[in-house]
């Protein structure tokens, strides 16, 4: 946690964020907001109340390449299913994860989708 608690981190975007969070929420009760974050910050996904940045869910940003990964590199039988669990429920116990399947990141450098892969010749 040493990177996330030292100088080089912005407080005031920090500041930004809480007051972002808490002001949809205010505004729109059932509003649900979402971070994609790719420095896993502590507590991004954790509410205000409890020192958080109030977001309600974050984003699992490996797990997309998790799944292109394996459909590049190994049959589906020999996957490991025990990685494969921990990829999809590793988190911080305070905070909601999204898994998805494929994001925008993989179609900006021209890959494949997980369709194509999936029933393209081997």
């Amino acid at each position: 946690y040493g990177d996330y608690v030292s100088s080089n981190v912005d407080l005031d975007a920090l500041t930004y964020l809480r007051l972002a969070n808490q002001l949809v929420h205010t505004v729109n009760p059932a509003a649900i907001t979402i971070a994609e974050d790719t420095s896993a910050f502590p507590g991004l996904a954790a509410p205000i109340a409890q020192g958080g940045i109030g977001f309600d869910y974050r984003l699992s940003m490996g797990v997309p390449d998790l799944w292109i990964k394996l459909l590049k590199e190994q049959r589906d039988e020999d996957w490991n299913l025990g990685h494969l669990f921990h990829e999809l429920t590793a988190h911080r116990p305070e905070e909601k994860t999204i898994s998805y399947a494929e994001s925008h990141d993989q179609a900006l450098v021209g890959d494949k989708t997980l369709i194509f892969r999936l029933i393209d010749k081997a």
